[in-house]
């Protein structure tokens, strides 16, 4: 009997050992670079490469945050032209233990989601922002160990919203699952990715009959020694008409494609003369209420950069005059506009573009 223990208790040691751990996947040294591109994705998920931004995160260093001893990782993102020399205006944090990758939850990435359901009274007396601004504290989101294709309870939040006349309750749950492993081929060689999805799901219990309000669900691709090299979260079209009593309008939701780019290189000197006529897409986009607009111009011209309404209501002007050739950006603030798609328009001597943007109040 003494043996049989001494045996168990050795496979179970080695199995601890052999375990991978969560440390195995995060780089080691301070200043690793992840370059991403982010292309939204409509309802039906197809990309939308007019509105792609670009993402530049760097392993900036390791210190106490939020109790945990966290990996600290500056982020930043928008278009092309500008993104090497932007400021990191924003952070995220992610903690390894044993086989668990923590990581600090917060709205950041899916804020604009959030923003969108609530402008559309798809939860009608009830603000998604704050909720889940409530909810932001560390959470074992990656666990490596766990049975691929099973899930795991993160956070479950019990609560109710007034629809005149009924009080309905609802629940709110945080749920992790690893998936098979993957590997997956990107602009900088294929990776042996651990794969995981997040999902937040919202359920009502109306007549004693539990009904999805909304599931996200977020596809993250962790590499050894790189992190996450990939994240997909669909769009998708939010459809309540089986509700009964309750009337809510559908709303589309658009999603985000993240992936590893080469298309971030060293930029020339911002005050270098441009060889093309450019106008980028503005960021951030979606945006409330403020956004920047940029946009490159070899010679001299006369320069109008105006905003349009869907309708191509002339809305607002924000450049009339002759600019000599240069690099030039321009802040638009739609703070008495509501929200909803806008344009703009660019014209430069014979050249003219448009592009469109997003409000989102």
């Amino acid at each position: 009997m003494k043996k049989l223990f001494t045996v168990l208790y050795l496979i179970l040691f080695m199995g601890i050992i052999n375990a991978q751990q969560a440390s195995d996947y995060f780089p080691t040294q301070t200043g690793f670079e992840w370059k991403f591109k982010q292309t939204p994705l409509d309802s039906v998920n197809n990309p939308i490469p007019s509105l792609a931004q670009f993402r530049i995160d760097s392993f900036a260093t390791v210190a106490n945050y939020q109790g945990r001893m966290a990996n600290i990782v500056n982020t930043k993102n928008g278009p092309l032209i500008t993104i090497q020399s932007q400021l990191y205006l924003d952070s995220l944090f992610f903690n390894t233990e044993g086989t668990n990758g923590n990581e600090y939850f917060s709205i950041r990435n899916i804020e604009d989601i959030l923003r969108a359901i609530d402008s559309a009274g798809t939860i009608p007396n009830f603000n998604l922002v704050e909720f889940f601004t409530s909810l932001q504290d560390w959470y074992p989101v990656y666990q490596f160990a766990s049975n691929a294709n099973s899930e795991y309870l993160l956070r479950q939040v019990d609560t109710s919203i007034f629809i005149n006349p009924f009080t309905i309750p609802i629940q709110f749950s945080y749920i992790g699952t690893r998936l098979d492993d993957e590997i997956i081929q990107t602009v900088l060689g294929d990776y042996d990715c651990k794969k995981f999805l997040l999902q937040w799901k919202v359920n009502a219990t109306i007549l004693f009959t539990e009904y999805n309000l909304l599931t996200t669900n977020d596809t993250i691709w962790i590499a050894p020694d790189n992190w996450i090299v990939q994240d997909i979260i669909p769009g998708q079209y939010v459809n309540l008409d089986s509700l009964p009593f309750v009337q809510i309008d559908p709303v589309s939701i658009i999603g985000l494609e993240t992936k590893l780019t080469d298309q971030i290189v060293t930029v020339a000197n911002d005050e270098s003369i441009p060889n093309n006529f450019i106008l980028e897409q503005n960021y951030p986009n979606p945006f409330n209420p403020s956004t920047t607009i940029m946009y490159s111009i070899p010679n001299s011209e006369f320069v109008t950069l105006k905003i349009y309404d869907v309708l191509g209501n002339e809305l607002a002007t924000l450049v009339n005059e002759e600019k000599p050739a240069g690099n030039y950006e321009v802040d638009f603030n739609a703070a008495g506009f509501s929200s909803g798609i806008y344009f703009y328009k660019l014209q430069a001597g014979n050249f003219v573009q448009t592009k469109k943007m997003i409000l989102l109040k």
